[in-house]
Formats: structure tokens, sequence, C-alpha cells
């Protein structure tokens, strides 16, 4: 029993090679974690004390050829359940980072058995040996250092801003494949690699895969990247678009106004015509002909073409779906806001509280939009809006009704909220949306 508790403890021990992997995990996804520093390191070191005793469970009453499946399978399970229940992002964005630490700790484990070779030629794979764990904690540690920059730059914004679920739930495929070949790609006896050229194309192949693995994760973040560009382009055009349309509308409307003050003066001289001889109804049919003529004009709300475009556009929409609106835009000259982000903002709140109104009786169709600028650098936006039936609302995240997941209108929202360092609060009661969005400047 004592050897097999020291047993135990031996292979437990090979736990230790995931450490460097747990930091990776957070490195994309830093900002998005739950718990302040200090807390996190607590849960992390609580979380990784537990899996060691488990391991150390498993490793005392399993046979030792199991050690590496069921030392991969415990450490998946735990610290992936722990680890979406600490950071607020999609599961299916944070399993991909998980898997690409994994893919990490693949090639720790190739480098781990590379030294073996080289220090017990004569040795079976499963024989521990401190020094060469020693070595694929040292090799993680170096990956993990090595790969920091791109994790944070590039892994962070892949998923923060590329949000094609259907490619996310089939990408982490490529890590867990290569984690699982990496199993298999060990030799059983070190003495055989040195027969022929065996070690040779080994320690060749090694960093030959790495390398090759990273052109991929090269290839698949250009590509999203493209698409995310190309994505904000089309949206960008289909504000420019709306804008343009107004703009014509609106200069339509100065020419327009320009013939009808020339004609004034004739409308002037009928009306007191008709005043004269007390044609009191052809008078009132008169009078709302002509403010029928003068009506549909363009507002200006603030200073950017851009923005009274978008609220122009959707003024419209609602007059044409018999929905009232009340906006209230209360802006200084000049906003830091760029307008592509506050088209985007306006646009997918209104369309939101527009779609909700559809569906209700037309009396019950409205909706109210206050924009207050109340100091140099802050900015508030509220929209409220009746609905018919129930929201799904999970942490704070408004299920769409229309596909499976988040709204992705609210989605980007949320995005610009926190591009600006702001909050996105969602509120219902007695039938009755509000959202309300803060903005830093």
């Amino acid at each position: 029993m004592i050897e097999a508790v020291r047993n135990a403890a031996l292979l437990t021990r090979n736990t230790l090679s995931i450490t460097p992997l747990i930091a990776f995990c957070f490195i994309p996804v830093y900002q998005d974690r739950k718990s302040s520093l200090p807390k996190l390191l607590g849960k992390v070191l609580a979380a990784f004390f537990a899996v060691e005793a488990a391991m150390f469970l498993v490793f005392l009453f399993f046979p030792s050829q199991s050690e590496t499946f069921l030392n991969m399978l415990l450490c998946i399970i735990i610290f992936f359940y722990l680890y979406q229940k600490e950071v607020d992002l999609e599961p299916s964005h944070l399993w991909f980072v998980f898997m690409t630490a994994c893919l990490i700790g693949s090639f720790t484990y190739l480098c781990y058995h590379v030294a073996h070779i080289f220090l017990y030629p004569d040795a079976m794979y499963d024989e521990p040996h401190l020094d060469t764990l020693l070595i694929q904690i040292a090799c993680g540690w170096f990956l993990v250092l090595l790969l920091f920059y791109p994790a944070k730059k590039h892994l962070g914004w892949l998923v923060h801003h590329f949000h094609e679920e259907q490619v996310w739930r089939l990408v982490w495929i490529l890590p867990a494949s290569f984690t699982l070949f990496a199993l298999v790609f060990v030799p059983y006896d070190n003495s055989l690699m040195y027969l022929g050229r065996f070690l040779e194309m080994y320690v060749i192949t090694v960093p030959m895969l790495f390398v090759m693995l990273f052109l991929i994760y090269t290839m698949f973040y250009l590509a999203a990247h493209a698409l995310v560009e190309q994505q904000n382009m089309l949206q960008k055009n289909a504000y420019l678009e709306i804008q343009a349309q107004q703009y014509h509308k609106l200069q339509a409307h100065v020419q327009e106004t320009s013939r009808l003050r020339h004609d004034f003066r004739h409308q002037l001289t009928v009306l007191a015509e008709m005043l004269k001889t007390q044609s009191y109804p052809e008078m009132e049919q008169y009078l709302k002909q002509y403010i029928s003529s003068v009506s549909g004009t363009p507002l200006l709300y603030c200073s950017s073409s851009a923005v009274n475009a978008i609220l122009n556009h959707y003024t419209a929409i609602c007059q044409a779906s018999g929905i009232s609106i009340q906006l209230s835009i209360r802006l200084k000259e000049r906003c830091s806001i760029e307008d592509i982000d506050f088209c985007v903002l306006l646009g997918n709140i209104l369309e939101n509280a527009i779609d909700g109104c559809r569906h209700l009786q037309e009396e019950q169709r409205h909706i109210t939009l206050t924009v207050l600028q109340s100091a140099e650098h802050i900015l508030v936006l509220q929209i409220r809006n009746p609905y018919e039936g129930t929201l799904l609302i999970q942490k704070g995240k408004l299920l769409s009704s229309k596909h499976e997941g988040e709204g992705q209108g609210l989605k980007s929202v949320q995005m610009i909220a926190e591009k600006y360092n702001g909050v996105l609060r969602l509120q219902h009661e007695k039938q009755m949306f509000n959202v309300k969005v803060l903005l830093n400047l």
C-alpha cells in the first residue's frame, strides 16, 4: 500500500505541467474575468489542489497505463467547467481558447518525451522522472511567453469580434485533434528511437508541426479579420446610403421650401378671399391640403448629418408602421463618439423597439428615445417600448426570439458600450422593455 501511495504521488506531480496552460487560458480574455486578480488567483489555486487530490485518487486506484488519458480528461472537465463560470464570454469561444491551451500542452508533452529519449535511452515511455517533468514545465512557460502577444492581441480579438457561431462550433476540432494525436505520437520504448534515423526525424517533426499549426491559426485570424471588416464595411455603406437618401430629401425640401415661400403670398390671397366670403369648409379643406404638402420634412436633431439621417430613417419607419415615437435629443455641438458607432447603436436599439411594437395593437405602439449628453464626456441613451409575450434574459443578455443564442443587435450595442468603457442595462417590467446605455467618451 505504501508503494502504491508513493507511485500515485509521483504520477500526480505530473499535473504541475498544466500550470502554464492555466495562465494561457486567461491571456486573451483577461478583461472578461468576473473576479478581481487576487480572488481569481485564489480560485485557480483551490481548483488546482482539487485536481491534484482527484488525480492522486485516480492514480492510486487505477492502473498507471491510464494515467495520461485520465489526467487529460479530468483536467479538461474540471478546469473548463470552472473556467467558463469565471469568464463572461460565449462558451464556444472559451472552448476554443481552452483547446488552444491543450494544444500548447500537447507540444510540451512531446518536448517531455524528446528529453526523456535523450536522458533515458533505455527507458519505457511511462517511467516518471523529475528532471524531464521540469523540462516540460519550463517548455510550457516558454511557449506561453512566446505566444503571449499573439494570444492577447490576435486570439483576444477573435473571441471578442468574430461572431460566426457555426465556425466556433467547428474550429475547436483542430486543436483537439492534434492534442489527441500527440498522445500517440510518442515512443513506447526509447531504445527503438536510436534505430536508423527515427530520433532525427522525430526531433525535426515536432517543431515543424508547431510552425504548421501556428500558420493555420494565422490564416484563421486573417480570414476572420477580413470577414469582419467586410461586414463592417457593408454596415457602414448601408448607413451611408440612408444618410444619402436623407440628404437628398433635405435638399429637395430646401428647394420645395424656396418655391413655397415664393408662392406663399398667393396662398394668403386665396385664404383671405375664402375668409371674406365665409367659405369655412372650403377654407379648412384648403388648409389641410396645404399642410399635407409641406409635411414629411427631415428634421435636424444634432450637428451630425449621419445621426440625423438614422433618426429620420427610423422615424419614417415608425410612421409607416403606425408607431408613435417621441424623441428627446440633447447633444453638444461636438460629440466624441464616432458617427458609425453612434449610428450602429441607435439603429440597433430602434430596430429592436420597432420589432417589439409591431405585434401590438396600434394604440399600444409607442417608443420613447432619450439621448442626453449629461456632461462633456458622458453620453446617456434610454429607449422604452411595450412588448408582447415573454422575454428571455440570461446573465443580463437578451436571447433572440428569431434564432438560438443572444440577439445580435444588442450584442453590437454591448460591444460599443465596452469600446467606450460604458455599460448596457436591460430592464423589463409590466410588459415594458427599457434599454439604458451609458458611454464614457
